[in-house]
């Protein structure tokens, strides 16, 4: 889901903790009570480092507010909200970057691996900053047992699971997904209501959308990196559930999170080679400011791994997250059950080919994407289909041209027309989801 260049995706933040961003202190430095020795050697060495490093960030650099668009139309209290720019340097802003080339099998494979390690550093870095040593154990239970006996269907309606969405909103999306998978996974993964209530998590509380309003680019960037941040958590967690879940209805619905994050990981990337323009560019007066600083060690933190990935520029890094996205959706329409939402699998992987050929001018990327189109209606009816619409939208277009099953046939205003729906597919979903944020996360002081 994206609104192209007017908005992209960050923020985690909970507008009650705005006072932590004048909290020096908050962001934990070590004390006495850690014992920083043990780690020495081992694969946690850079990581306390790291920590070390940081916890007096912001006593070092200036964190101001300059720049500011006052036509922007952003909400005050989105443009000053806490920011984890500790957190963007110490965790793992491209968490799928490490895994890329792999097929997407192997990621399934190791979910449970990449999980504990997930859990173990996040141990560390809670122990680092309370300065005091941990005796609860890593354990690998990805959740408890729900209200109801384990495998019982999910009864939630979706008034209820809005209401239970709205009043978790504001909390840490790492509380939000702890929270949901103790409570809700244990339950049927293909009976009741918890395949729709993934979704509803993922896009309605976990994807946020993020707002440009200064013409410095470090502020969208830092946001940009802040949401990708904040889906390291779900990513690790969801991928370990779905090495028990897929073939499942609410599988299926994690592979097409997973395939969304993947998407957001490109983007992301994007912003990291802006940001190396932006610092090779940057002013002495910007080299003092937090954000400065923070860009400043991502960049240089996933240097020499983009290079070992072979990624050297923007559209190394679109040609290796479009072949593993398209990988994620064979994996989901390989494996959704009787082909529940396998329309929407199809359609999505479309539309990737479609958009790549597209940029790519590869009319072979395209006349695939239109034989992938030609299959849907033949596809059994189960579950949503949430891009109908866009879908007959296309349909119409080419029935008009006969249904070639070439690209190189298509005039340009019909191919024109093609990207304008699959770009405005989704507008008025993100619309009401612009307002929602607004009301519920950056209210406008009156």
């Amino acid at each position: 889901m994206s609104l192209g260049k007017n908005f992209g995706e960050s923020g985690s933040s909970d507008p009650s903790e705005e006072s932590n961003e004048n909290k020096e202190e908050g962001e934990g430095e070590g004390k006495e009570g850690f014992s920083k020795g043990k780690y020495k050697g081992s694969q946690w060495e850079d990581l306390v480092q790291n920590l070390e490093g940081t916890s007096n960030l912001r006593k070092q650099f200036r964190n101001d507010y300059d720049q500011i668009n006052e036509n922007s139309g952003v909400a005050d209290s989105y443009i000053k909200r806490h920011r984890d720019f500790e957190d963007i340097i110490v965790k793992d802003v491209l968490p799928t970057l490490k895994n890329i080339r792999d097929p997407f099998k192997v990621d399934i494979d190791s979910a449970e691996d990449n999980l504990y390690l997930h859990k173990e550093r996040n141990r560390i870095i809670e122990e680092f900053r309370k300065g005091e040593e941990s005796t609860s154990p890593i354990t690998m239970k990805l959740s408890k047992e729900g209200d109801l006996p384990p495998k019982s269907p999910l009864t939630m309606p979706k008034e209820d699971r809005t209401k239970y969405l709205d009043r978790t909103l504001k909390q840490k999306k790492e509380k939000q997904l702890d929270e949901f998978i103790s409570r809700f996974m244990g339950y049927d993964p293909n009976k009741g209501d918890l395949n729709l209530f993934v979704r509803d998590l993922y896009y309605e509380n976990l994807q946020r959308l993020a707002y440009p309003f200064s013409n410095d680019m470090s502020y969208f960037a830092i946001d940009y990196f802040q949401e990708n941040l904040n889906k390291e958590d779900f990513l690790r967690q969801m991928m370990a559930a779905l090495s028990a879940q897929l073939g499942t209805n609410t599988g299926t619905e994690i592979l097409f999170t997973i395939e969304n994050i993947y998407y957001i990981q490109g983007k992301a990337l994007e912003q990291y080679f802006r940001v190396r323009d932006y610092l090779k560019n940057s002013t002495p007066d910007q080299r003092q400011t937090l954000r400065y600083e923070t860009l400043r060690q991502v960049e240089l933190k996933y240097k020499k791994l983009l290079q070992d990935k072979k990624i050297f520029n923007g559209m190394d890094a679109e040609d290796a997250y479009v072949k593993k996205r398209i990988d994620i959706l064979d994996t989901l329409i390989k494996n959704t059950p009787k082909h529940y939402r396998a329309k929407d699998g199809i359609f999505e992987k479309a539309k990737i080919l479609w958009e790549h050929g597209q940029w790519k001018q590869d009319s072979k990327l395209q006349s695939d994407a239109l034989k992938l189109w030609y299959q849907i209606p033949k596809i059994p009816n189960n579950g949503d289909f949430l891009n109908k619409e866009a879908f007959e939208t296309i349909q119409l277009l080419l029935r008009e041209m006969g249904d070639p099953n070439e690209a190189t046939v298509l005039p340009s205003q019909t191919k024109n027309q093609i990207e304008y729906t699959l770009r405005m597919r989704n507008e008025e979903a993100m619309s009401k989801k612009k307002l929602r944020e607004d009301r519920l996360l950056w209210p406008k002081s009156k």
